[in-house]
């Protein structure tokens, strides 16, 4: 193709875009410059000439992945030029049309990264087009392939594509907005759920939301409220309500302070309330929605509408956290529990970055809020004060893991925000808990919540805690006894305390400070403080001692010793991990003076004791080896010479010593710390003569232990000697010796370093240590290798135990590696390539490397000499399997440098933990604790070292060869690690598992009984590595060799092998995405990368003529070499089936390979569809159903695209009108609208989805042609495919027909079959192909089976006749109404032969057949179904016409109109039906019937809004005399007066009809998702009359129902007014019952309409008013239930001034003991009752703490304690829970109370005796 070719020439130096700064830490810094460069234009180069030479794979796939690598390593270290370039290109990758999935995962993946730091480019530097992603989505998303499994990817490619979009949707130019309204706005239909989230979702990833200021009219604005508008018709427990939230979460982040939020505040926070679905229900039950809400969007959306000029937001949040307080306390835990801590955690998060970007980020184009609504200090405080009573109850209810880290970290963001305010609470909470013995669980919470906020308390004074860091060094020496080792939580906890703080505190006395600083009063307090920390060091290092001793692993028995004494359990891994840790931090923290005092503590320990070596021993030696590392030049000096004589010593006692296999504990003991202590890097070199006489003597020594640690010395001393590593650690750079006039240490606690002032002090070996290491080398590498060699030749035989140790050497040596360069060697070929072959090389240590004496490279000696002895184990003693693993990790080291105790992941992992934990959210700007920067610095090295790789050559391929052999081993032990070793060479070097190819042949073609290990090894290999299995590789080539040969294998009975071959199916069809056969590469994608080579530095295109020449050529040449490969493996598998010679299972197997390789470019052949046609019918049960799937892929591959015209709306507004109006009126159906003759039935006027024209039209209708113009196969008979006519043949065959609905109509698992979707879908399509040619050979069957009563009978006749009415969807008219007068009377027989068993198969018959279908077009069933459905005597038939009915109208059911309203007519007369069935069948199809009037978003009332409020002017006198009449009953049944019968059985009649609207009512609310309408709460009398009904059950459950969903559905605020009007009007209904009951339903009703009552204080006043209205009620359960409801209202501060109300029930209960001797009436008591209640209900609502007003309560109630009852027994249960709830700190809450109030209080708590 011709190219254009732009060029960008730099102006000026080189700026990258954003550099990976850590890189210019590390010590051979200046050296990367050039590096990088060169990496760069390599990438480039061979990025853009894979792009040229069109090589998809492996060119572009590994140079995407170079890059990616690249960013990783030096970040976006390019030209802003090339960073464009770049996203531009790789945005022309992703969106290729038929590129596979896993290709588009791979660039999308890099797209996201390359636009992930968005301030970077602006939206003028780029511009990216919303289309092509869309229509991406679409494709891949499309479910008529996804979902039948004939386009597959992988799990996590959905979310990859959807992170893309919303990274790349602020690029959108601004007038993408009116263009994806236009997309998506006609699919907004409400009544189609799937639709409606599909459409939701989609104006979720795409609408952009990050518009400029002057933009806002062509963004948001077009959308904002009409989205708001219709989110509040649909308000609840919608499917697409989360992403919903997103949307509006995402506005409000990027439009802060734009947006005029106020109206919708209060129903927003009523939304939230019901997602944590807390356990406040209505009689303990749920009206089970769940609403999905996620956490993060909900927190996010609160925080960036906080601002405190308006306070509307905060004081809904202040509310609604009130309300949910008490949830977080831990008696109060449950499945909310974990909601509740992440949105603690979430708000935290979000607010403190909110002040992030406000006040400290640095400026950039995408993101500024206006001056006046940024956050000001009062709203910090405000907003820290708000989360604070929840944090402070949720710090003892968490879970270990999950919950701690959350409150930690929700601690950890208030406690940077208001370190003044947070830190006093948790220090508190831990001096409360310290002395506790009875909970350690409080203390190590406690101390968890202390260390969160650690950096902040610690900064003191620089952070506005002054008083922060004298709390440190007491706590510090307090907590010590916490290293307890009698409880190894504890223990653990506490070395988490002291790492954490003496990380960000010199151990420096600083105690003379004040002779020459100014000092406030508390830097005095910690200077002093400051002299105990030399005691804290030494009592620190006794506490360990004595943990470690207790730690000791003695045997008790002789056979508890096993061979495997150095094998570790998981606790003992901790243990010294996390000892290692604590003493390397105090150690480096130490001043000098401190730190010699320590190390004499630990030498007189050390050398006093002898102790084991494998548990405390080794405690002890990982103690010494933190000294070395801290300070080898002391350490050394005190320790070397002692331990050297020593071992000397012992060693000379015994001169045949080397021989013995059982030593001297104390020689093992002294040489445990020598091979621990030899960390000393340079400082060694002085100590080298005498540690090599050691290790001549102790290497070769018989005894294992002593070999072993032997080897480890040597192991130690290699690495200390070769590794780049910092040699301090310290929390700032200063000399820690200097004196306190010159340093003072203190103002240095917990400060930030700036990454621009870090100096790092690196160890790097020079000259002499190289020159040690190579001595090394030549002294003990040499004579192993040698001996190996010979054993290898046969010359001299080595034992088992010798040649462990000698390999044992070997990989101690290895530990040199960063010495030892990789081989050079030409490189292996493994995949044909039009790019040179390149290696990723990069500098990881210094100047220095080691080789052979003879100048040979290490690596590939070492690889020579192991490869021989390799074979020579397998030949002759293939059971040592120990030196087996040896030489396992010997190539382990040898390929991936990694030696022991070196885990990358590991470390990578842990550092984010520690950096998430201590860093500062609120400065940001990489501010932090120098120890976290140089521990990313130090692994930047190790990623670098993890990042190198090299070409893969003949020894790589012989390395691979031996881990084959050994992965192929009769041992399972040995099969494992050598496998875990491929699977990383495999994925470590691309395509590398072709070289095994020919050896997998080998062994599949062997008898899998004779050589089963072999077997059983290879067929391991092929499912791993776990995420991407050699089985599945995405290889056509590799494939066709292997599939048939899996299936041809000889089987075997052994389960293991069954097993495997059963995984390696699952495996393939879990991990085996579609790949691509045809590719095309657009010219916009060449071009974008001959623009991506024009900039500086350039690409020379000169040089890659040839290969844009030859690209095209390239890729058809691939393709037809993959469509042949893909071909031969079908004709394979098929050759396979066949031939009849297959096992069963070995069958199963190809039939489901051939299953996995469907693909949309290539359709199945016809020998594949004549074997699937006839294995339909097979007689295995597996078989066929496999067969049906690939005959619905058939099927759908050969199915032909209809044609479709445009069509014009004639449109005469612009305004948006959703519902039924003149433009959209033809699409409802009525008798003028169906289609009478094939004239009507041809018009282009059918519109088969829901949703098209509800809402609004699309710019461009297309409609499917008249069905006569439609080319299907059924009309050209005479002209069908081979295929089409294979797939006629069979099924105009009656026998083949006979025989498929024989075994169609089998009973499968008894109870447990269902409708099975794939047999709708092959009928479906057959019918849609072939029309009505085939119906013949199905309707008498049909007729059987629908006159048959089996279930199996019955379902198969459903799933056929449901295909039969989807697939006549394109038929011409006389073959439609022909085919419905056969169905009609079908479906009648059906119905009449109906059981519980197929109602819901007959019921799926009818939606899937009608899904997505025009109503009119099927109106034959909508008339038939319409007529008299109530006609049939039998409940069940009656039920099932109904039913169907109901689903029949659901399918369109804004189309139904008119349907709806005859509906209406029919069952107007039976709503008091006497049958149970029959009554929720018909408040089922009213629910559909007024389904369309719930929605505000229609234009005006319209016919519906109008037609419910006439039903219910209708029903409503009805209720009112059913009200009347049972409150007379009420009335009578007290005065025993018997009414009429005839007005009972009127009554029982309007009981019916109530229970028919009451459930009309909940299904309505329930299913539609509306919200409360003012007709509904008209029922709330007679449902709160009848809820305990205890003579009719049903009305009983019918009341309590309905009154659970009236109280948890969300109440629009313009009918909050009438819901309380009916409350009141129930609160002084004559029933007392009634009364009760509608006191215990206004909590719930409160609860989840907090919010919107909130935003009107005149409804509070009316709540508080009825409350207090039912606290005086004659009735002692109703004012007992409502102080219920009082004490609740004000737990949740929901009552406004309750000093007021408690002011009137104290003068109130006076009054009544003023009047107790005047009055003694049943009125007086009643007044004191409710006044004692009223006080009582202050007392209950604070459950937790003991505010200062609450004990004078208690004074007020003790004069009652002898009035009447009920009064005396209120007080005592509401002290007796008061003593329960405060039980678990009453040591601290009883300090509020004086010694009067606390034997006041035990007077009322203690029962009265009995006994004299």
């Amino acid at each position: 193709m011709d190219v254009e070719m732009e060029t960008v020439e730099c102006n000026g130096p080189f700026r990258p875009q954003k550099e990976n700064v850590y890189n210019k830490l590390l010590p051979y810094a200046d050296e990367l410059e050039v590096e990088s460069a060169q990496l760069f234009e390599d990438i480039k180069t061979n990025l853009v000439k894979s792009i040229l030479a069109k090589e998809m794979r492996p060119g572009c796939a590994l140079w995407t992945s170079r890059l990616m690598k690249y960013i990783k390593i030096y970040g976006m270290k390019f030209s802003k030029e090339d960073h464009i370039a770049l996203v531009k290109l790789f945005y022309e990758l992703v969106v290729i049309p038929d590129l596979e999935p896993t290709r588009i995962n791979k660039c999308a993946t890099t797209l996201g990264q390359l636009l992930k730091k968005k301030y970077l480019l602006t939206r003028d530097d780029l511009q990216l087009d919303w289309r092509p992603l869309y229509d991406l989505c679409v494709k891949v998303t499309e479910k008529s392939k996804t979902s039948i499994g004939m386009y597959r990817y992988a799990a996590n490619f959905e979310m990859t594509l959807f992170h893309l979009i919303r990274i790349c949707k602020v690029y959108f130019p601004a007038t993408a907005t009116q263009d994806i309204l236009d997309e998506f706005r006609p699919k907004l239909c409400i009544y189609n759920n799937t639709e409606m989230a599909s459409t939701i979702r989609y104006l979720e990833l795409f609408l952009p939301n990050c518009t400029k200021v002057e933009e806002a009219d062509r963004g948001y604005k077009l959308w904002f409220e009409e989205l708001m508008n219709l989110w509040d018709t649909c308000q609840d427990d919608s499917t697409w309500e989360n992403n919903m939230m997103w949307i509006m979460t995402g506005l409000a982040r990027h439009q802060t302070g734009r947006i005029d939020w106020q109206p919708y505040i209060p129903q927003m926070f009523v939304r939230f309330q019901r997602t944590f679905q807390l356990p406040v229900a209505f009689k303990q039950r749920h009206m089970g929605r769940s609403h999905k809400i996620e956490i993060s969007a909900m927190a996010m959306w609160i925080v960036y509408v906080l601002n405190g000029d308006d306070n509307v937001a905060f004081f809904h949040f202040e509310k609604f956290m009130q309300s949910l307080e008490s949830y977080f306390y831990p008696a109060n835990s449950g499945r909310w529990s974990g909601k509740l801590r992440e949105l603690l955690r979430s708000l935290s998060f979000y607010f403190i970055q909110r002040v992030h970007f406000e006040r400290y980020k640095t400026p950039s184009w995408e993101f500024q809020v206006p001056d006046r609504f940024k956050l000001t200090d009062d709203d910090l405080d405000r907003f820290v004060n708000i989360l604070k009573p929840c944090i402070e109850q949720a710090l003892y209810n968490s879970s270990y893991r999950t919950g701690l880290q959350d409150t930690s970290l929700t601690l950890q963001y208030l406690s940077c925000l208001r370190p003044n305010i947070i830190v006093p609470m948790t220090l508190e909470k831990l001096y409360s808990s310290v002395n506790s013995l009875t909970e350690p669980n409080k203390l190590t919470s406690s101390m968890m919540a202390v260390i969160a906020c650690g950096r902040y308390m610690v900064q003191g004074a620089r952070n506005n805690y002054p008083e922060g860091p004298t709390h440190v060094i007491p706590l510090l020496m307090e907590l010590l006894p916490g290293i307890d080792p009698n409880d190894i939580r504890k223990s653990y906890v506490t070395f988490n305390f002291i790492v954490h703080f003496v990380n960000m505190i010199p151990l420096i006395d600083s105690s003379g400070a004040s002779n020459y600083y100014e000092l406030s009063e508390e830097e005095h307090a910690v200077c002093e403080a400051t002299a105990n920390f030399e005691d804290f060091v030494l009592q620190f290092l006794d506490k360990l001692c004595v943990w470690m001793e207790s730690n000791s692993l003695d045997f008790i028995r002789l056979e508890q010793m096993t061979n495997n004494e150095n094998m570790k359990n998981r606790l003992e891994t901790i243990s010294e991990s996390a000892l290692g840790s604590v003493i390397g931090v105090v150690l480096n923290q130490c001043s000098p003076d401190i730190f010699k005092s320590a190390l004499k503590k630990m030498y007189n320990f050390v050398t006093n004791k002898v102790m084991e070596v494998h548990v405390s021993g080794k405690l002890l030696a990982i103690s010494c080896h933190c000294f070395a590392k801290v300070n080898p030049k002391e350490t050394l000096k005190l320790f070397l010479p002692y331990l050297c004589d020593r071992i000397e010593e012992l060693l000379n006692e015994n001169p045949n010593i080397v021989n013995e296999e059982h030593i001297d504990d104390e020689l093992l003991y002294n040489l445990l710390l020598l091979s621990e202590l030899v960390d000393g890097r340079s400082e060694l070199l002085g100590y080298m003569g005498r540690l090599t006489k050691i290790l001549d003597k102790t290497l070769h020594m018989t005894c294992q232990s002593a070999s072993q640690l032997s080897a480890r010395m040597l192991e130690l001393i290699m690495l200390s000697l070769t590794n780049i590593q910092p040699t301090e650690l310290k929390s700032c750079a200063a000399d820690y010796s200097k004196p306190v006039q010159e340093f003072l240490p203190i103002r240095e606690w917990g400060k930030a370093e700036q990454i621009k002032d870090l100096k790092i002090s690196w160890y790097v070996p020079g000259k002499e240590e190289v020159e040690m290491v190579q001595k090394l080398l030549g002294k003990y590498l040499l004579p192993e290798l040698e001996k190996l060699e010979n054993h290898s030749k046969g010359e001299r035989a080595l034992t088992r135990q010798e040649l462990k140790r000698s390999l044992k050497i070997i990989i101690s040596l290895l530990s040199c590696q960063p010495l030892l360069p990789m081989w050079e060697e030409e490189t292996y070929p493994l995949v044909e390539s039009a790019l040179e072959p390149w290696t990723f090389n990069l500098k990881v240590s210094g100047s220095g490397t080691v080789t052979m004496p003879d100048g040979t490279n290490v690596r590939k000696t070492i690889v020579n000499v192991v490869h021989k002895l390799v074979q020579k184990i397998l030949e002759i003693d293939e059971g040592d399997t120990q030196s087996i693993q040896a030489v396992i990790v010997i190539y382990n080291i040898i390929l991936f440098n990694k030696t022991r105790g070196q885990d990358f992941e590991f470390h990578w992992k842990s550092f984010h933990m520690t950096k998430k934990l201590l860093e500062d959210r609120l400065h940001q700007k990489k501010l932090h604790l120098r120890h976290v920067l140089i521990d990313r610095v130090m692994l930047q090295q190790e990623f670098r070292i993890e990042s190198r790789n090299c070409s893969f050559t003949a020894t790589h391929k012989m390395i691979l060869a031996d881990l084959f052999e050994l992965s192929t081993s009769r041992y399972s032990e040995v099969r494992i690690v050598a496998q875990n070793r491929l699977f990383c060479v495999v994925s470590y070097f691309p395509y590398s598992y072709t070289v095994l190819t020919d050896r997998i042949k080998e062994i599949l073609c062997m008898d899998s009984e004779e050589n089963h290990e072999k077997f059983k090894g290879c067929l391991y290999i092929l499912l791993g590595p776990k995420s991407a299995p050699i089985i599945a590789r995405h290889d056509w080539k590799f494939i066709q060799q292997l599939w048939p040969l899996l299936v041809r294998s000889k089987p075997s009975e052994k389960p293991s092998i069954i097993n495997l071959m059963m995984a390696l199916g699952d495996s393939i069809d879990k991990f085996f995405p579609t790949i691509a056969i045809k590719l095309v590469i657009p010219d916009s994608v060449i071009q974008c990368a001959v623009n991506f080579a024009g900039n500086v530095p350039k690409v020379d295109l000169k040089s890659c003529r040839h290969l844009i020449e030859n690209g095209t050529d390239y890729l058809k040449r691939k393709s037809e070499e993959r469509r042949a490969a893909y071909t031969a493996t079908l004709d394979s598998l098929i050759d396979a089936l066949e031939s009849g010679t297959l096992h069963w299972r070995y069958h199963q197997m190809a039939i489901n390979f051939l299953k996995d390789l469907v693909h949309f470019d290539v359709n199945y052949g016809p020998r594949i569809v004549r074997f699937f046609l006839a294995s339909s019918i097979d007689d295995s049960l597996t078989v066929r159903k496999t067969s049906m799937k690939i005959l619905v892929y058939i099927l759908v591959q050969n199915k032909i695209r209809y044609k479709k015209v445009e069509v014009k709306v004639a449109v005469k507004s612009k305004d948006i009108k959703p519902g039924i109006r003149e433009d959209n009126k033809h699409l409802v159906y009525n008798d003028e609208n169906i289609p009478r003759n094939s004239k009507d039935w041809e018009e282009l006027r059918y519109v088969h989805d829901q949703y098209t024209g509800y809402y609004a039209w699309p710019k461009k209708l297309e409609l499917y042609d008249s069905p006569s113009k439609q080319r299907t196969a059924a009309k050209r008979l005479d002209d069908l495919t081979e295929i089409e006519r294979d797939i006629y043949r069979f099924f105009d065959n009656p026998d083949n027909v006979e025989k498929l609905i024989k075994f169609l109509s089998l009973e499968e698992k008894k109870g447990r079959d269902q409708f099975n979707v794939y047999r709708f879908y092959l009928f479906k399509n057959l019918f849609k192909i072939f029309e009505d040619k085939l119906l013949r050979r199905f309707v008498p069957h049909l007729e059987r089976l629908v006159d048959d009563k089996l279930e199996s009978s019955q379902r198969c006749a459903a799933e056929i006749i449901s295909g039969i009415v989807r697939g006549s969807k394109h038929w011409e008219y006389d073959e439609a109404s022909a085919l419905w007068s056969i169905l009609l009377p079908l479906l009648d027989k059906a119905i009449g032969n109906i059981s519980t068993e197929t109602q819901t198969d007959w019921a799926l018959c009818v939606t899937m057949g009608l899904e997505s279908r025009d109503p009119n077009r099927h109106h034959w069933l909508v008339e038939y179904l319409l007529r008299d459905p109530l006609k049939d005597p039998t409940i069940i038939v009656a039920c099932t016409r109904l039913h169907l009915l109901f689903v029949a109208i659901s399918q369109q059911s804004w189309r139904n109109a008119e349907i709806s309203a005859r509906l209406l007519d029919y069952l107007a007369p039976h709503l008091a039906h006497p049958f149970k069935n029959i009554r929720e069948r018909i408040s089922a199809l009213l629910a559909i019937s007024f389904s369309n009037t719930g929605h505000q978003i229609r234009a005006g009332k319209g016919d519906d809004a109008e037609r419910l409020s006439r039903f219910f002017e209708v029903v409503a006198p009805k209720m009112k005399d059913l009200l009347d009449m049972s409150l007379a009953k009420i009335e009578n049944d007290k005065t025993d007066k018997n009414s009429s019968d005839g007005n009972s059985d009127e009554r029982e009649s309007l009981i019916r009809l109530y229970k028919t609207v009451a459930k009309f009512v909940m299904t309505y609310m329930v299913r539609m998702n509306y919200s409360i309408r003012t007709e509904f709460l008209e029922l709330i009398p007679l449902a709160a009359l009848f809820q305990n009904n205890e003579s009719d059950e049903e009305l009983a459950t019918v009341s309590t129902n309905l009154l659970v969903v009236l109280s948890e559905t969300g109440t629009s605020p313009a009918y909050i007014p009438e819901a309380m009007a009916v409350i009141r009007k129930v609160a002084r209904c004559p029933s007392w019952s009634a009364r009760a009951i509608i006191a215990e339903f206004l909590p719930i009703y409160i609860f989840y309409n907090m919010a919107a009552i909130n935003s009107r204080p005149e409804w509070v006043q009316e709540i508080q008013s009825i409350v207090l209205e039912l606290l005086e009620d004659g009735q002692h359960e109703v004012r007992t239930q409502a102080g219920k409801v009082l004490s609740g209202l004000l737990h949740c501060q929901f009552i406004p001034q309750p000093q007021v109300l408690l002011a009137h029930f104290k003068q109130k209960a006076k009054v009544g003991k003023h009047r107790k001797k005047e009055n003694s009436t049943g009125n007086s008591t009643t007044a004191k009752h409710s006044a004692v209640l009223g006080l009582c209900a202050f007392i209950e609502s604070h459950p937790y703490d003991v505010p200062d007003d609450l004990p004078d309560i208690f004074q007020h109630l003790r004069p009652h304690l002898s009035d009447p009852q009920p009064i005396p027994a209120t007080i005592r249960k509401t002290l007796g829970d008061f003593k329960r709830t405060h039980h678990s700190n009453w040591e601290t809450h009883k300090l509020k109370f004086t010694e009067e109030e606390l034997s006041l209080l035990s007077d009322l708590t203690v029962p009265p005796s009995y006994y004299v």
